[in-house]
């Protein structure tokens, strides 16, 4: 009889013990997966941040360019002579282009620390989530900035 209940307080030790461990595998990955999701969260407000830069910058360049439009107009309905609406159109052409080539290093620039601050989290994440034996990837979306559209890539969950 003394065999027979060591036996089973033995056994019901094992269980015990194996339990246990299945639970505490149970709340890595679900401290990783939270991780994850808050990961994702941040991704998500970068790219916000990011298209609210986007559209200021291009609101800007429209104002601008309205502005130089106006201009060119205000000649016309005021009578300037076809050699003055011409020079004031060669002076219009060129600002723009001067606007135009700002916006777009302005913009290269937003989107380059966009792509490479998410690339690093991303990245950064699905090290730490493969250690703890989770499989993640990039899940890519299109999201616009200013007036272009880009790839950002926050994490999917593959497989626990």
């Amino acid at each position: 009889m003394k065999k027979f209940i060591v036996a089973l307080f033995s056994v019901v030790a094992l269980f015990m013990f194996m339990g246990t461990g299945a639970f505490a595998a149970e709340n890595d990955h679900a401290e990783i997966l939270q991780k994850i999701d808050e990961t994702n969260v941040k991704i998500e407000a970068e790219i916000q941040t990011a298209q609210s830069k986007g559209n200021q910058l291009l609101s800007t360049l429209s104002l601008e360019t309205a502005k130089l439009d106006a201009k060119l107009e205000n000649a016309r309905l005021n009578g300037a002579s076809e050699a003055e609406i011409a020079n004031i159109e060669k002076e219009v052409k060129k600002q723009k282009a001067v606007l135009v080539d700002k916006y777009n290093q302005k913009l290269d620039t937003l989107i380059d620390d966009l792509i490479n601050k998410t690339n690093k989290m991303t990245a950064d994440m699905i090290d730490e989530a493969a250690e703890a034996g989770i499989q993640a990837e990039c899940s890519w979306v299109y999201v616009q900035i200013g007036d272009r559209w880009v790839w950002v890539d926050p994490i999917q969950i593959v497989g626990v």
